[in-house]
């Protein structure tokens, strides 16, 4: 028979789901008057500040080895700089549609699951897999019609393709990685090391940002820090309980959730073959979260 249902881990996954969906939303507000590299290596310094000051207050501030610093600066290098810096590096460019680049990080759970599947021979699943396959139909079935690489270059494929092989590989390697490091003062770190990592190219590459107080811009910018970066302790405890496969899963969720978002902010039409989409999608979902119990 299936698990039981857990409502702890319905309620993170739906919040983690919506908050996260979210994200372009404010960011995009905020790419208005910042380049990519200084909006996000700043958007890093002040989520880790953010999470030094609640490890701080709430005591979680914690000694680490050398070791496990490493370690955690590794993720941070993977998850923000490489994932998300090279994304919204993409995003920046007028030739790169945002359809694109939202199916190619959409097969994070493909690589994830087939990483598992290779280094890790207890959790493969042929119905896990068909799971994952059948979430990515879904996805690409609903942006196939948005999506055209038509004009844009070839390097700018190959820098989507670095950050979804980054953000599959820090998938991946979390609990691995990770190890017995406390959520908050992992974000930490993870956050300072991916700051330190882009404000590089911001200094190099970027004109110095003029607008600081515009209210758009500072409502973009707290909206990541605080909201988004908790969403972040979310998806560590749903990697951590549900196992990297299952959490990474998620993720097909988010295109059509951007969908509805761009309805809801911008007005911006929704086809109808787009719900038809979401049939394999959450199909494919539930195949690779909900596993049978063996039999006593």
């Amino acid at each position: 028979m299936f698990k039981k249902f857990d409502l702890k881990s319905s309620l993170m996954i739906l919040i983690f789901c919506i908050t996260w969906a979210s994200a372009f939303a404010a960011a995009k507000y905020g790419l208005q008057f910042w380049p990519p590299f200084w909006f996000l290596a700043t958007r890093f310094l002040l989520t880790s500040l953010f999470f030094l000051v609640l490890c701080i207050v709430f005591g979680r501030l914690v000694k680490i080895s050398a070791k496990q610093l490493g370690r955690l600066v590794i993720l941070g290098l993977l998850n923000n700089a490489g994932y998300l810096g090279f994304c919204w590096y993409s995003l920046s460019l007028p030739a790169t549609p945002s359809g694109l680049v939202a199916t190619i990080i959409s097969a994070n759970p493909v690589l994830v699951t087939l990483a598992q599947f290779i280094f890790v021979s207890a959790a493969f699943s042929y119905k896990k897999l068909f799971g994952v396959l059948l979430g990515f139909v879904g996805v690409a079935y609903i942006l196939q019609s948005r999506v055209s690489v038509d004009g844009v270059p070839l390097y700018v494929i190959g820098l989507l393709c670095f950050a979804l092989v980054s953000f599959s590989a820090a998938t991946f390697l979390f609990t691995r990685l990770n190890g017995k490091v406390d959520f908050w003062f992992s974000l930490f770190v993870q956050n300072m090391a991916g700051a330190v990592a882009l404000y590089i190219p911001a200094f190099i590459f970027e004109t110095t940002p003029t607008v600081w107080f515009e209210p758009q811009f500072v409502m973009s910018m707290f909206y990541l820090v605080v909201i988004i970066g908790l969403s972040f302790v979310i998806w560590f405890n749903l990697i951590e309980q549900k196992g990297t496969a299952e959490a990474s899963s998620l993720h097909f969720i988010m295109p059509p959730l951007g969908l509805f978002y761009g309805w809801l902010v911008f007005d911006e039409s929704i086809p109808t073959g787009d719900y038809i989409g979401l049939i394999p999608i959450v199909l494919g979902i539930f195949l690779v979260t909900h596993v049978r119990k063996k039999a006593n």
